[in-house]
């Protein structure tokens, strides 16, 4: 009988590619000539249904169910970061595994590995071009044996269409032509980013068997379906703490785990409890799985993983930040954000990355309707007063001329709209910057789009950031004291009220008391994130934040250059080397409405100077010595730099 191919003979395309030859374009020929008979179809639809039918059988489990945060069993490495013994979530992992794997393939083609090496560098100039994943990594994860590998690349570089396109359909493929299941789960660190890997997993599906019948495309649907599942870490963290041995049975239904956005084991910890617990379920789990960990913030991360085991070198894959579509990159002053928006061509949406929930709430109530605005559903203040992500973007397209947002939209969310042609960022976090950037993803050449970083001021420095060194430093506190011992546990608990002591330990989002054993238990994770915090927070103060942006975000930070305002630019022009009275010079700067003053204050010579350097110029001031009118009186004078 004629035989349709799985996935409309996708993988005789990936052969073909491979191979130099053509029976892709044969079978196509053959299908179009030679149709399937309605006997045909139902007899391959029945076929697949018995495949799916296998699957559900495998994944039976019921997967792991969001459950109350309460201890109800010891969690294991409160204190160590080192590699656990593979015990518990080991025993009886690998004779399921030996009969769902495929066979092992000792001899692995040297054409087929393209590692790069450096973590946390930038790709040697020869292996640029490799554009995407897929290209990098080739059929080399055809060969993949259980342990770790890393996929160090920058955001938009096509990490998850390799997971959907490459590794999930050859898993697919090989359960219909050869019944080897190797199931594959992913983690990621948000609700939004679990909606999204869904969605992309169902677009994958249909787009393979594009012009096919409903029917086959749903059958299609339904493989990917059961050959990929999504979690939260969140979700896997619960199930440890609170059924590990639940947990135990549900990874042995899988042959790979992919860790999606890793830089969640270091950047959430200092405001999450349990990152250490699913990173200690993976770290044990790379012992009978292939875990992928993946990230273009990763390097904090990779760092870790790196100080329990190494990594071989055939099994990490970078490929750096591309940013060809960004066409230019300002710093530019938080006072000027409104007036730059309102300045916007009305056909350009723009997206705002803020700082907090406080900020989205100013803008709300300055931009009303015209703009869409969202936090983390999950933030205990904002979480509910703001828009649902649905109702900010939908199909990849901003749904309003402006998308107000938080950190929450920067991680895994893509933007695939023309028309968003501006991004402004109002971040201090190196990783939190770009992850930001990469959000909009240029759909060709034409589609290009203007990056604006925040250029923070002295208030900044001597006002909100010594405020974000003192959080960190209380917050560290209490962690670093437990950890120490009892003695100096003892010494910290003397250190104030008792209800003082108590409130600072609440407040603690690094340590909880757990009721079950009666004592406290801190995230190690969380300590070493706070510590690098405050290193960075304290570079900023003995240097710069342009300085620590370009240390730790060179391809960013390179030709950039301050926003200069046409109407200042002009108003110079006319008034270059022109004597003017102090008063007068003063209110016709003021009257351009691009320098705020700072609650009220006029502002003096040197502040303006300050936000005048950028524009080239600066201003001096003499005394009217000659007896008159203006015996006296301080004018100013406009003179280049």
């Amino acid at each position: 009988m004629k035989m349709k191919m799985p996935f409309d003979g996708f993988y005789l395309k990936l052969l073909d590619e491979q191979n130099g030859t053509h029976e892709y374009e044969e079978y196509l020929r053959n299908c179009k000539e030679n149709p399937l008979t309605e006997e045909e179809q139902r007899e391959w639809t029945e076929s697949a249904r018995a495949a799916i039918a296998e699957l559900e059988r495998i994944n039976a489990e019921p997967e792991p169910t969001r459950q109350s945060a309460e201890p109800e069993a010891e969690a294991e490495g409160i204190s160590s970061l080192q590699t656990p013994e593979p015990t518990e979530l080991q025993e009886g992992c690998c004779a399921v595994q030996e009969a769902e794997e495929a066979p092992e393939v000792e001899v692995v083609p040297a054409e087929a590995i393209v590692p790069l090496v450096k973590i946390g560098g930038d790709a040697p100039a020869e292996k640029e071009r490799w554009a995407y994943a897929s290209e990098l990594i080739g059929d080399a994860f055809q060969h993949w044996g259980n342990g770790r590998v890393l996929l160090d690349m920058g955001t938009g570089r096509g990490k998850n269409e390799f997971i959907i396109k490459k590794l999930v359909s050859w898993r697919v493929d090989e359960m219909l032509k050869n019944t080897t299941i190797g199931r594959v789960l992913c983690l990621c660190p948000l609700n939004t980013l679990h909606a999204e890997m869904l969605q992309r997993r169902t677009e994958a599906a249909i787009a393979e068997v594009d012009g096919e019948p409903t029917e086959i495309a749903m059958t299609n649907d339904a493989f990917y379906e059961n050959m990929l599942e999504v979690r939260t870490y969140q979700n896997i963290e619960t199930k440890y703490r609170n059924d590990p041995a639940s947990l135990k049975k549900y990874l042995t239904g899988f042959k790979y785990i992919v860790a999606d956005e890793c830089h969640y084991f270091t950047d959430f910890s200092s405001y999450g409890m349990n990152t250490y617990l699913s990173l200690e379920v993976l770290q044990k789990a790379e012992a009978d799985h292939v875990v992928i960990y993946m990230s273009a913030t990763g390097e904090e991360t990779y760092k870790l993983l790196e100080e329990t085991s190494k990594t071989p070198e055939d099994r990490i894959y970078k490929l750096p930040q591309d940013y060809q579509h960004i066409k230019q990159k300002y710093f530019y002053s938080r006072e000027n954000l409104v007036m730059m928006l309102k300045s916007l061509p009305e056909d350009e949406k723009a997206v705002i990355f803020v700082s907090s929930g406080g900020d989205l709430l100013k803008m709300k109530e300055i931009f009303g309707d015209t703009a869409a605005y969202y936090c983390s559903e999950n933030n205990p203040k904002y979480g509910k007063m703001f828009n649902k992500l649905t109702d900010c973007i939908k199909d990849r397209e901003l749904q309003k001329r402006y998308l107000f947002t938080t950190k929450a939209f920067g991680i895994g969310t893509e933007i695939k709209d023309r028309t968003v042609k501006h991004l402004y960022i109002d971040q201090w976090k190196p990783t939190d910057i770009i992850q930001s950037t990469g959000r909009k993803r240029s759909l060709d050449v034409d589609d290009t789009c203007t990056v604006y970083f925040r250029d923070y001021d002295a208030d900044w420095y001597y006002g909100d950031l010594k405020k974000f060194k003192a959080i960190v430093i209380e917050e560290l506190k209490p962690a670093v004291a437990y950890l120490a011992g009892a003695e100096a546990f003892e010494v910290f608990r003397n250190s104030g009220t008792p209800d003082s002591i108590n409130n600072k330990i609440r407040k603690c989002k690094i340590m909880e008391f757990d009721d079950a054993k009666g004592e406290y238990r801190v995230n190690p994770l969380g300590v070493r994130q706070l510590k690098r915090e405050l290193e960075l927070l304290n570079e900023m103060l003995e240097t710069s934040y342009k300085k620590v942006f370009a240390k730790y975000a060179p391809a960013l930070a390179e030709e950039t250059v301050p926003y200069c305002f046409d109407s200042v630019v002009d108003w110079i022009n006319a008034h270059l080397n022109q004597p003017m009275l102090k008063e007068e010079m003063y209110e016709s700067i003021m009257a351009l409405k691009v320098f705020k003053e700072y609650k009220g204050r006029p502002m003096g010579q040197d502040a303006l100077n300050c936000k005048l350097q950028i524009y080239g110029v600066k201003i001096i001031s003499d005394k009217m010595r000659k007896r008159g009118e203006y015996y006296q009186k301080t004018f100013w004078e406009l003179t280049r730099i």
